[in-house]
């Protein structure tokens, strides 16, 4: 058996379950969608899937091995790799109130994509752009939230 699976397992689903119950909390709202609607389905989904992953645990059944997947090896390429993340998602919090949303986030995806060892640059461009615009489009036109715009315009 994975411990660790069912460790993770129960402790998301303990997480999910809290989520979903500080939703209650949340004000009325009856103009466009209501605000528990994203946390709500976001712990569904959360627990769904801590739910397989504590049945993966408990069946004893793995995806990977630590030798059939070097990645899953904790090493110094590793750790600075997850530290340059970090720092990139922290400039880009710094930048996204200065430039906008449009301009700070395909650079954002396309850095994020090449610190994963992304090479093609068609796939970045397109990855980087496409995400950006789905992603404007979902919370701006669909959730109607306001995304940081530029500040000369």
């Amino acid at each position: 058996m994975g411990n660790k699976e069912i460790f993770l397992g129960g402790f998301f689903m303990v997480l999910s379950v809290v989520v979903f119950a500080l939703t209650f909390q949340f004000p009325q709202q009856t103009i466009a969608l209501p605000p528990t609607i994203f946390p709500r389905f976001v712990s569904i989904c959360l627990f769904l899937l801590a739910l397989l992953l504590l049945m993966q645990g408990i069946l004893g059944v793995r995806a990977y091995s630590a030798s059939d997947n070097p990645a899953s090896t904790f090493d110094k390429r590793g750790l600075a790799r997850l530290f340059s993340l970090f720092m990139v998602a922290f400039v880009y919090t710094q930048i996204l109130p200065h430039t906008g949303y449009v301009i700070a986030t395909p650079p954002f995806v396309a850095g994020t994509m090449l610190l994963f060892h992304e090479k093609r640059w068609g796939w970045i461009v397109a990855i980087s752009l496409g995400t950006s615009a789905i992603l404007y489009l979902v919370f701006r036109m669909v959730f109607k939230i306001p995304l940081p715009r530029f500040n000369l315009w």
